[in-house]
């Protein structure tokens, strides 16, 4: 090597020190848990001192956490951050919320018609709103997490602006989950991905099957609903209509699945799993339901755990996310909900229901073996969360199946996607069924990418009663609280209510069916 080949190699730095440069996949990880933190932090200016302390004090007991955790040497958290990989899955996510209607590049679906006028209510007005209806006073009850970190962006950049910071929010959460669910995956690392968002039900089936004398009839037929809606009564999501419609919901259950998964093998400990759990809450109660058995799943194997400083300071962490809690469950039995064991139609229905939604389980019961040892129990976990949940209802339209079985369909997706990926493609039988069931169910996610391509409108800056009003939907039981129900520690608006305008919010409202 000449002198001035061993200058160039001395002052260039190599790829390796470019990747250690940027970083560890455990600060990768740690950038993610502190951006779903930070609305809770936000949310305390909205409370009473005591209640503002302690929820700043959980907040500080989570970072702390977080940024006292260490990787083992060796383990995938040790690594440099993947450049490439982590370049690819964070396009790909910038890419699927913009075409999923955040930013307003693309159309946006019937659901942000809601979501639009929360945000600018939170950026034009106050974080706890006042709304007048009907001789009645009621303030905005609903998990923030999505919305207070871009609301401050607005605040000081107007509401544009807030919606290009939840499209860069949303798609780095994004990102990161994308980014491990490539890393944990042992080869084929795009089609995997792949596979795993484009992951859904057989949904077209039983559509096709019921409108058959349509197609009969007439050669064709309109899909006027989301193809997830076959049954009509209830559904569970595929990712990409999850990501469309309910981002806030999706987001925080995908974490809190990419946590398990590592925890599963021993990359993160119990502690940061429980210290996680309450501020994901504050993004979307009904998706943490869906983490309660995977936590006592995990405490069950190791009682100890939360007697050791970091567990004892995550147990404490979560005692001061209280106030939070009881700002979400204020008034909230108005909510419809019920067991649906009951119903005459259930017990036919139920089994049809899981052969459509999850046939997926039939694949990974007859390769069992792919599946690696550490995952096995958490699999088994969310396959019987996915059996038991369509037996309750929440909300006008089930919302308790839809955002519940967000976390479990996350591990069920990543274990038929490795169980796919390994399977070789020899024209086998297994191999043919496996394409054939990944090709059938992206039809439910392809009828929403075709969606996305319809003319967008422009961001909408209605408040929450107008938009409310427009959507003709049931009365927001779940966004309102009566104003008398409001406690006194909760710092509520003194502004007068905002009432109903008399302005419409979508000009394409023909354009998107009503989820």
């Amino acid at each position: 090597m000449t002198a001035f080949e061993r200058f160039i190699s001395a002052t260039t730095p190599s790829r390796t020190t470019a990747k250690a440069a940027l970083g560890t996949n455990f600060d990768l990880l740690r950038a993610g848990g502190l951006i779903v933190l930070l609305p809770s932090a936000l949310f305390a200016k909205e409370l009473g001192p005591i209640p503002a302390v302690s929820v700043l004090v959980g907040c500080l007991l989570v970072a702390a956490i977080l940024l006292r955790a260490a990787a083992r040497p060796e383990s995938l958290l040790a690594k440099p951050i993947d450049l490439k990989m982590f370049a690819g899955c964070g396009a790909a996510a910038l890419a699927l919320c913009a075409l999923g209607g955040e930013g307003r590049i693309f159309f946006a679906n019937y659901d942000w018609l809601i979501r639009d006028a929360v945000l600018a209510d939170l950026v034009k007005h106050e974080t706890i709103n006042v709304y007048g209806f009907d001789n009645h006073t009621y303030f905005l009850r609903a998990p923030f997490g999505m919305y207070l970190a871009p609301a401050m962006v607005g605040r000081a950049f107007g509401l544009i602006a807030a919606h290009w910071a939840l499209l860069v929010q949303n798609a780095s959460v994004l990102g990161v989950v994308l980014y491990f669910v490539a890393a944990l995956t042992p080869r084929f690392r795009v089609a995997a991905v792949a596979v795993f968002v484009l992951f859904s039900g057989v949904d077209i089936l039983p559509t096709l099957i019921l409108n058959a004398e349509q197609i009969w009839r007439t050669g064709h037929f309109t899909f006027e609903r989301q193809l997830d809606w076959w049954n009509g009564d209830i559904q569970y999501s595929s990712h990409l209509t999850q990501l469309f419609w309910t981002p806030n919901h999706m987001l925080p259950a995908w974490w809190f699945a990419a946590l398990a998964l590592l925890y599963a093998r021993r990359e993160v400990g119990f502690a940061l799993l429980v210290a996680s759990f309450a501020p994901l809450l504050f993004w979307s109660p009904l998706a943490m339901l869906g983490a309660l058995p995977f936590l006592l799943l995990f405490w069950g194997e190791e009682p100890r755990s939360l007697l050791a400083p970091d567990g004892l300071a995550a147990l404490v962490s979560g005692a001061a996310f209280l106030p939070i809690a009881l700002f979400l469950t204020v008034a909230s039995g108005d909510i419809p909900h019920e067991f649906l064991l009951w119903r005459k139609s259930f017990w036919l229905l139920w089994p049809i229901f899981l052969a459509v939604e999850i046939p997926h389980t039939a694949i990974l019961a007859l390769r069992w073996r792919l599946i690696e040892e550490c995952d096995r129990r958490i699999i088994l976990v969310a396959i019987a969360s996915l059996v038991l949940i369509p037996i309750y209802s929440m909300g006008e339209n089930d919302d308790f199946a839809m955002r519940v079985s967000s976390l479990p369909m996350f591990l069920l997706a990543f274990a038929f996607t490795r169980v796919a990926v390994l399977t070789p493609r020899d024209g086998g039988r297994m191999a043919t069924t496996i394409s054939c069931l990944v090709i059938i169910s992206a039809t439910t996610p392809g009828f929403e990418l075709r969606r996305a391509f319809v003319p967008a409108s422009p961001i909408s800056d209605c408040n929450f009663m107008t938009a409310w009003k427009e959507s003709e939907a049931p009365f927001p039981y779940h966004y309102l609280a009566p104003r008398e129900a409001a406690p006194a520690w909760l710092n509520a608006s003194t502004a007068a209510p905002l009432e109903i305008e008399q302005k419409t919010c979508r000009l394409d409202r023909a354009s998107s069916p009503q989820q």
